[in-house]
């Protein structure tokens, strides 16, 4: 208020200055007379001028500061309401943060409670720990001597098992020498029971003939002959294998063995098959054709024909065929007696090895496509092969009985597999071959 009340006595001085030269003027004469007042006067205008000037800048100095003073009070009311505002946010914030003290002073006393029971449940829960720590190594300490003492008890105990296994495994192996013992003695009764059974047979048919039972005992007592095969029927299925073959070339061989017909015909005895040849090595006779012979085959097509003679009768007879590549000779003994004395037959020839050795059937591929016209019917024993030609005092003895000759590579000890209703019996003695 006082700087407008300054303003208005500054704004009348200068209204009164600016009038004061106009009425100098009109008072032209006195002028003239009085000039030294004039140019008083004028310096004085000049002067008021330049006063008027510094007045007006003054003035413009006071509008302006007017205007800022005005503009400071509207900005000073702005923050004075800004200032109650945030007065009152900080009153509320202040009201708010007491709040929030309370709760969390009411907080921390009841979480101070709560930490004292906690500590309080931690260390009786220590304490209680600590006891079941002592309980349990006072349990573990008699465990542990319960352990070693359940330890030497099956120390003890596994002792006593592997006594009682050797002892065990003494009364298996007695029982098993006892039963082998028991299996040699039936065998024995068995062959014992045969024996009698070809005795009565023989010393019957002496009697009815007037001849001396002893005599004949002694004629028909063939033994060293190991085993038999039966063939029952004529049936593609019976057949028998062998665990090996031969395993090199073979340029010399001896094929013994006693057979006994029971058919019309004289079947295969042996048939020798590889994958070049099917008819590499056969023994046979078909029910068809000429049945008083029997092919003798090396190297397909080559082959002998072999006159049965009395092989049909449905008796014993010893059969023995020998070959030799080098001579290029094949012998044929029947019953120790030579019927086909140095035939020549394939010199220069060998077997191959790796084939497939039947007995019983003819093999028209390796192992099978066998003809029911060409299967053996009857028995077959002491049955052996050699890669080398026989003598004939090995044959003889042989056929008597006598003895094996050394160096047989495959015999009725090596059958693998029989087939169909084939039957592998034990009979030492010939008589004893039923």
């Amino acid at each position: 208020t006082m700087n407008r009340r300054a303003s208005r006595r500054v704004f009348f001085l200068v209204v009164i200055f600016l009038l004061m030269p106009v009425t100098w003027t009109r008072r032209g004469a006195a002028a003239e007379t009085y000039k030294p007042l004039h140019q008083r006067l004028r310096r004085l205008n000049q002067q008021f001028k330049r006063f008027q000037q510094m007045a007006f800048t003054h003035l413009q100095s006071i509008a302006e500061k007017y205007n800022i003073s005005h503009n400071i009070d509207s900005r000073f009311q702005v923050l004075s309401r800004q200032f109650e505002r945030i007065s009152r946010e900080l009153r509320a914030f202040k009201e708010t943060t007491e709040h929030s003290l309370n709760s969390l002073k009411s907080w921390t006393k009841s979480l101070q409670k709560k930490t004292k029971k906690l500590d309080s449940s931690l260390a009786n829960m220590t304490r209680a720990l600590r006891e079941n720590n002592h309980l349990n190594l006072r349990q573990i300490q008699k465990q542990r001597t319960v352990l070693s003492d359940l330890s030497h008890k099956i120390q003890k105990q596994q002792s006593h098992i592997s006594s009682l296994e050797s002892l065990r495994n003494q009364v298996q192996h007695g029982m098993q020498d006892l039963q082998a013992s028991l299996k040699r003695h039936q065998a024995q009764i068995t062959k014992l029971e045969s024996q009698m059974q070809g005795l009565f047979k023989i010393i019957s048919a002496s009697k009815e003939g007037g001849l001396d039972p002893l005599n004949a005992i002694r004629k028909q007592q063939v033994c060293n002959v190991g085993s038999m095969l039966l063939f029952p029927s004529a049936s593609t299925e019976n057949h028998v294998t062998f665990q090996r073959s031969f395993q090199t070339g073979i340029h010399e061989l001896s094929i013994c063995t006693w057979l006994k017909v029971d058919a019309k015909y004289l079947g295969t005895i042996l048939s020798y098959a590889t994958e070049n040849n099917d008819n590499m090595l056969v023994l046979y006779g078909r029910n068809s054709g000429i049945l008083g012979v029997m092919n003798f085959v090396i190297g397909n097509p080559a082959y002998r024909e072999l006159s049965l003679q009395n092989i049909l009768d449905g008796h014993w007879h010893h059969l023995c065929i020998i070959w030799s590549s080098i001579e290029g000779r094949f012998w044929y003994y029947l019953d120790s007696h030579l019927i086909s004395p140095a035939s020549k037959f394939q010199k220069g020839y060998e077997i191959p090895p790796g084939g497939s050795m039947i007995l019983g059937q003819e093999q028209d591929s390796i192992g099978g496509d066998f003809d029911e016209a060409e299967a053996f019917v009857g028995r077959l024993a002491g049955f052996a092969l050699w890669t080398r030609s026989l003598s004939h005092a090995e044959v003889s003895g042989l056929a008597s009985g006598k003895g094996v000759p050394r160096g047989a590579v495959l015999s009725l000890d090596d059958v693998d597999q029989m087939f169909g209703s084939v039957q592998h019996i034990t009979c030492e003695c010939l008589e004893y071959c039923m």
